[in-house]
């Protein structure tokens, strides 16, 4: 058994889902079926503008980025999230879960300097409502710690450093009884390189021309079961174990580890799964050739990109990232969008 996995998944396929799950545990090998998946790019986001004029709400290009390699880059960020609906039974004694605005999920934004920013997304690991207790609170002290640590500093700390960092101050300070959450670290620098540390299966994209340019890949150990920072106290874990329990307990030092050099004009994105088990890459690169020439702020172009995906996500017909991949387990079509919190950072590199 491991503690601490995801269970949520669409109301249209939770019916279907526990013989799929012997099958799993029993190691059945199943076959890749030739199943008619809609192609991601025709059920979502439309195109009907391209980078081909300037750009409104990215007022500078990657073509422009000639400039001098002494001129430092600038950030402009914006934030948008979402909870999911929080109606079921096991959310009744959960009074953190509830009132956060941002549900199990939480972020982080450090400006230090208009050219010197750390950005990061935690995703509270939803599984542990079931056994009463909320994830809510190690993914906002985990936040909390690392927007302290980067501020009181002067000095470049690497986003694995910081999470690092983080994570020991809030197990060593007793901030969190027990749970669990992913995290997704980035540090842009003022010469426009771009270091991200991630664990788990939240993600960081970077789109140039309003295609992807570079993007972070998922750490899980299996389906629905991403890599997590865990605190988890000892009668627990010895009552797992007499059990033959388990569960995803991750170390900082797990992560994986990337550099990216930024250009003018470059769009970063950091999201919780809410937003990669409903959409795909190419639904995002839809959604900013749209925006490409549009008058909107920034903010208010990624309070539109949440609530599409929100919508979405409540969508039984649609069918997510996420429906998809367990039809592949399955063995037969399902669809239906994956209600989740859902967390977005948006930053625009000048």
């Amino acid at each position: 058994m491991f503690v601490g996995i995801r269970q949520h998944v669409p109301r249209a396929v939770f019916r279907s889902m526990v013989p799929v799950l012997i099958a799993i545990s029993l190691s059945l090998l199943l076959t890749r079926l030739d199943i008619d998946y809609k192609t991601l790019s025709q059920r979502c986001f439309s195109s009907s503008a391209g980078p081909n004029n300037s750009n409104s709400w990215s007022s500078s290009s990657s073509s422009s980025s000639s400039s001098s390699a002494s001129e430092a880059f600038n950030y402009q960020v914006a934030i948008a999230y979402q909870p999911k609906d929080r109606n079921e039974p096991i959310y009744a004694k959960l009074k953190e879960s509830l009132s956060s605005p941002t549900g199990e999920d939480n972020y982080f934004i450090s400006h230090r300097r208009n050219s010197d920013l750390y950005a990061g997304v935690a995703d509270g690991i939803g599984g542990w409502a079931n056994h009463g207790y909320d994830s809510t609170a190690i993914s906002r002290e985990l936040c909390t710690a690392m927007k302290e640590i980067s501020e009181n500093t002067n000095k470049d700390i690497h986003p694995n450093e910081l999470l690092n960092l983080a994570f020991t101050a809030i197990v060593e300070e007793k901030r969190v009884e027990v749970g669990g959450t992913t995290a997704i670290v980035a540090h842009l620098k003022p010469d426009g390189v771009l270091n991200v540390s991630n664990l788990g299966d939240s993600w960081c994209g970077v789109f140039r021309d309003c295609k992807l340019a570079f993007e972070t890949k998922f750490q899980t150990v299996g389906f629905n079961a991403p890599y997590q920072l865990a605190v988890i106290p000892q009668h627990i874990l010895d009552a797992a174990s007499k059990k033959s329990g388990s569960f995803i307990m991750n170390k900082p030092s797990d992560s994986d580890n990337y550099t990216f050099q930024l250009l003018k004009g470059d769009v970063v994105l950091l999201a919780t799964d809410g937003v990669t088990d409903n959409i795909a890459v190419e639904d995002m690169e839809l959604f900013l050739k749209d925006k490409y020439e549009s008058p909107q702020s920034l903010q208010d172009v990624t309070q539109e990109f949440v609530d599409k995906v929100v919508t979405l996500s409540k969508d039984p017909t649609f069918p997510s990232v996420f429906s998809q991949e367990y039809s592949k387990l399955a063995g037969q079509f399902y669809s239906g969008g994956k209600e989740d919190d859902i967390t977005v950072v948006v930053i625009k590199v000048e």
